[in-house]
């Protein structure tokens, strides 16, 4: 505002003399308190809001017209990925919280009250259901150490099945010729691999649930393994055994067979026993070993009574037990499993040729996949001869030193329904047999089952000692008897191989095996 002041003092030309500094300075004076007076008089405009400010900022910054707009689906909201188990939208989980509730047990009324009580309230933190009613959920002080897992199960679960985009299940394929893959760990796997990256814990832990059996697999078998003899997790014996079994997955230039070499070629066999939710993955899947081994023709064997089959596998009749009178008093039906994954488009039956149901499929251009529902010691002799040089065994998470269901006295590897027939027939051919355990516990469980049974016990060399498995999964698994209890697939890893004897004539050391000169020479191919 601009304040005009009006001079009513007119010197005189007498006075002009008059007009001296002091009162050019008081003129100004006056001036400025008017101009300031004017200007607290009037009303003060109103400075705009951050808000507002920040809706006349354009969308589009400097620099930026050149980046693409983003058109990514919204990532689902907490309390979307986290509902009560029974109020899911998917009836898997609903039935898997029925499946809970049925049998496991309220962990105040079993430790405080010494009662067993199904439990049948939900928590609302988790979704999952952990005690028998709301009071006993509140006065329980240990429920808070695992909530958040059981939170974070079921977070993954519902996010699984929320149809959002997966791009960390985009796998690479096959590995140029003059990059190397690492198998330190999943970081430096994926990052050697050419994986796409993974930035988030719960992709973390779904790309390492779907690849911890083949990775687990190529990890031990690879030249480039993070297990060593160098960190004391392979035996000079082991040593022995890897470096037969690498002389043919790696040749020279690890390149792509052709059509005819891969048919004059010896293939390599890798048995997985026990086999059940790892005979449900996607062929795509399996087919990473492939990739890994290029200049190798692989088959995976996939053998065990929970082997997923096709919907139209053939089956042979019924076992049926007959009474004294001729007629049938027991038909044994098989047990039901879970039918082969749907993305397995086309099989070949071959209960003609193992006597069992079975099939087979192709999970790439140098992998094939073998299903057979049947105890391995059922099948073994159809197997042979074995060569150590391209056959392996792997059974991941067997339970070894479980109670056995048939003789409860027993445990699973001394029982001869289970696996007491099965280890005695694989240490006698001499090839390496891996072993992995769900967790510490479990790894230990296994290991002190060797001891004490006939055929086991004494007959067997150490190749892998007991330890962490790099790849095992980052996946929380959920025990259904009882919530509390969790674990990780494929935690650790150990290996043993059938032991090597000397037979000794005249005096003089004969091995019965090719003695070590004649068995470096085997595999080192020029």
């Amino acid at each position: 505002m601009i304040v005009k002041v009006e001079n009513t003092f007119k010197p005189t030309g007498s006075d002009r003399c008059m007009a001296t500094p002091l009162l050019r300075a008081t003129l100004i004076r006056n001036v400025r308190l008017a101009a300031s007076a004017a200007a607290r008089a009037s009303p003060r405009p109103t400075r705009p809001s951050v808000s507002a400010l920040r809706q006349h900022i354009p969308s589009k910054q400097l620099f930026t017209w050149t980046k693409k707009e983003r058109t990514e689906k919204p990532q689902e909201e907490a309390h979307l990925l986290c509902p009560t188990m029974s109020e899911s939208p998917h009836p898997d989980i609903r039935a898997r919280a029925q499946r809970v509730a049925a049998i496991a047990p309220c962990p105040v009324c079993l430790d405080t009250h010494s009662q067993r009580r199904h439990v049948a309230f939900e928590c609302p933190d988790c979704g999952w259901p952990t005690h028998c009613s709301e009071l006993h959920w509140s006065e329980d002080p240990e429920h808070a150490k695992y909530c958040s897992r059981l939170r974070e199960v079921n977070e993954d679960e519902h996010d699984i099945r929320s149809g959002r985009d997966v791009p960390e299940l985009n796998f690479p394929g096959m590995q140029a010729y003059d990059e190397a893959v690492s198998f330190s760990n999943w970081d430096i796997f994926w990052f050697t691999r050419g994986f796409k990256s993974i930035n988030t814990e719960r992709s973390r832990r779904l790309a390492s649930k779907m690849l911890t059996y083949p990775i687990t697999i190529a990890s031990v078998l690879h030249e480039h393994s993070g297990l060593t003899h160098r960190n004391q997790r392979i035996t000079p014996e082991g040593l022995r055994s890897l470096t037969a079994l690498r002389s043919s997955l790696h040749t020279a230039g690890n390149v792509e067979l052709t059509s005819l070499e891969k048919a004059e070629k010896k293939p390599i066999r890798i048995f997985i026993l026990g086999a059940r939710s790892e005979s449900n993955l996607p062929p795509d899947i399996w087919n990473q070993i492939g990739y890994l081994f290029p200049s190798c023709v692989v088959q995976i064997y996939l053998i065990g009574p929970q082997v997923s089959l096709p919907r139209n596998a053939k089956r042979p009749p019924p076992d049926v037990d007959m009474d004294g009178n001729g007629q049938a008093s027991h038909v044994h039906e098989p047990q039901p499993v879970l039918p082969l994954n749907s993305s397995v488009k086309r099989t070949t039956d071959l209960l003609h040729v193992y006597g069992v149901p079975s099939y087979t499929t192709s999970a790439g251009m140098n992998v094939s996949i073998y299903g057979l529902e049947a105890y391995y010691h059922q099948v073994h002799a159809q197997f042979a001869p074995f060569d150590p040089y391209t056959d392996v065994f792997f059974a991941f998470s067997p339970g070894f030193g479980f109670p056995s269901a048939t003789s409860p006295p027993l445990t699973q590897m001394a029982s001869p329904t289970e696996w007491g027939q099965d280890i005695p027939m694989i240490l006698d051919t001499k090839c390496p047999l891996f072993v992995t355990g769900f967790s510490p516990t479990d790894v230990e469980r296994d290991v002190r089952s060797l001891d004490g049974v006939e055929g086991v016990s004494g007959e067997f060399d150490w190749i892998l000692t007991p330890g962490i498995n790099p790849f095992g999964s980052e996946k929380w698994e959920v025990a259904e008897f009882d919530p509390r209890v969790m674990v990780k697939t494929n935690w650790g890893i150990w290996g043993i191989r059938g032991k090597r004897r000397d037979i000794r004539q005249g005096g003089k050391g004969k091995e019965e095996e090719e003695d070590e000169d004649d068995f470096e020479g085997r595999y080192v191919k020029t």
